[in-house]
C-alpha cells in the first residue's frame, strides 16, 4: 500500500477522526496492514495485551467466556471501530476474544509504540484516549443489552424487591 494510499486509508478510520495528518503520518510509520479471512482470530481472551488494531474494513465478533460456559458475542466491530483497547491502559491480558466473521482488513499497531507516541503528542493522545473512551461506553452499553436479553429484564429499568432500579 503506497505511503498516500496508506495516509487516506488512516484518515477514513472514524477511530481517527479528527486527528492531524502529522499525527496520522506517525501512525502510518507504525502500523502494519493485515488481512484475516473468516474464522480467523485477532486475539484470544487470557492472552498478552499487545496490539492494538482498527479495523479498516470487513467484521470482528468479540466473545468472552467463562470455565464450562461456552463462548458468549458481546458485539460486533466493523470498519471504523478499534479492537484491543487493553494494550492503550496497560493491562496484562486480553479480557475478550475477537473473532474475524468476514475477509477483514486492519491495521495492527504495537501498543507500547501508540502509547509512547500519544505521549510525545499530548493532543494525539488525548483523541486516542478519547475515541477509547467512546469506544468502552459503546461496549458496555452492548454488555448491558446482552445482560437484559439473557434476563429478559427491559432496559428502561428493572424492580429489584420494591424498589426500581434505572439504568443509565
Amino acid at each position: 500500500m503506497g505511503s498516500q494510499v496508506l495516509l487516506e486509508t488512516l484518515a477514513n478510520i472514524r477511530f481517527l477522526q479528527g486527528v492531524t495528518e502529522k499525527h496520522l503520518e506517525d501512525l502510518a510509520k507504525i502500523a502494519r496492514l493485515e488481512e484475516f479471512d473468516e474464522g480467523d482470530v485477532l486475539f484470544s481472551e487470557g492472552e498478552p495485551v499487545d496490539d492494538v488494531y482498527l479495523v479498516i474494513d470487513g467484521e470482528v465478533a468479540l466473545e468472552v467466556s467463562s470455565s464450562g460456559v461456552c463462548p458468549q458475542q458481546l458485539l460486533m466491530l466493523a470498519a471504523g471501530e478499534s479492537v484491543g483497547w487493553s494494550a492503550l491502559m496497560h493491562r496484562t491480558h486480553r479480557m475478550a476474544t475477537a473473532k474475524v466473521t468476514a475477509p477483514t482488513r486492519v491495521f495492527r499497531i504495537d501498543g507500547m509504540r501508540l502509547l509512547a507516541l500519544c505521549e510525545e503528542h499530548p493532543r494525539l493522545g488525548y483523541q486516542v484516549m478519547r475515541a477509547t473512551v467512546a469506544a468502552l461506553a459503546a461496549r458496555l452499553r452492548a454488555m448491558q443489552l446482552r445482560f437484559f436479553d439473557i434476563y429478559r429484564l427491559q432496559p428502561g429499568g428493572f424492580t429489584c424487591g420494591a424498589v426500581e432500579i434505572g439504568v443509565d
